[in-house]
């Protein structure tokens, strides 16, 4: 019998930890995300992995003997579908962009971590956040550059780079409701309700569209569910521990996994533009988590 409550414990006491396995088993999620065939909808890819991750997450809390339905249900369910949106942007633009690139884009959201804490959590904002972000859109707009893009032999549309930023801006105010939420719910619960709503969001519109899956593509989409339950679970349990702020650097670990499996496993090309932008999307990130301190 697994002892849920003791892996907890040892989870726990990982700390910052939590949060780099969380980047790689969702670099993971990509990883399996990119290797389906653009015949399966992205909404069909969306509701299996809440699926899968739905009926995990019920074994745990029926083992924990946890009540499953939470105090704060409002922003319960704020959180789904915020993260149901986040998810649905986040497997469109992987689909549709380098592997690389899209997870870039995807990791500006710790600067709108930075700003969304500030107004809805009480996190203090700084002055460095505003400069943050001018430092982390000059990254992109590098990376994005057409003759950046063309020297790696690269055309991406406008609409792919919009929905991956509105990905982007829809896990900022995800990870937020998850830090407001851990205050008062337990982890499991909280993680129960983004596969719920996703599930009862997302079953009219594929059960109208339905593609039956081949087998291949159903380990591919079993691989997506069980990363993405894992990486939920350590990035759940680790901001938890540590302010939202904080936390998100430690998550930009994915960007590193993600451009290694573009590189190693479909050939994608990396040039110095890229790794001049990226790096500038990283500092933006690392500025805007950087406290002031006033010398008196």
């Amino acid at each position: 019998m697994i002892n849920i409550a003791e892996l907890e414990k040892k989870f726990s006491s990982l700390n910052k930890f939590n949060l780099v396995f969380a980047s790689f088993f969702f670099s993971l999620m990509t990883l399996c995300v990119k290797n389906i065939d653009k015949r399966i909808p992205i909404y069909e890819l969306v509701l299996f992995r809440s699926l899968l991750s739905l009926i995990i997450t019920l074994f745990i809390i029926n083992q924990k003997n946890i009540y499953p339905w939470g105090k704060n249900r409002p922003l319960l369910i704020l959180r789904g579908l915020l993260g149901t949106l986040a998810l649905v942007c986040i497997f469109y633009a992987i689909r549709n962009m380098p592997l690389s690139i899209s997870t870039v884009i995807q990791y500006t959201y710790p600067i709108f971590i930075s700003i969304f804490a500030g107004i809805f959590i009480n996190e203090k904002i700084t002055q460095n956040i505003f400069f943050a972000l001018i430092i982390g859109w000059l990254g992109i707009l590098i990376i994005l550059n057409p003759n950046q893009l063309s020297n790696i032999n690269v055309e991406i549309e406008n609409i792919s780079v919009a929905i991956a930023l509105l990905g982007s801006i829809c896990t900022a105010l995800a990870y937020v409701t998850v830090k407001k939420l851990a205050f008062t719910e337990d982890i499991y619960v909280i993680i129960q309700y983004f596969p719920l709503v996703s599930l009862i969001t997302l079953l009219p519109i594929v059960l109208i569209n339905w593609v039956t899956p081949n087998w291949d593509e159903l380990i591919w989409i079993i691989g997506i569910g069980l990363f993405t339950q894992l990486g939920q679970t350590f990035l759940t349990i680790g901001l938890k521990n540590l302010p939202a702020s904080e936390a998100s650097t430690i998550n930009y670990l994915q960007v590193l996994f993600g451009s290694i499996w573009g590189i190693l496993l479909f050939s994608e090309m990396i040039n110095i533009n890229f790794l001049l932008g990226a790096s500038l999307v990283l500092l933006g990130t690392i500025i805007s988590n950087v406290k002031i301190i006033k010398r008196t």
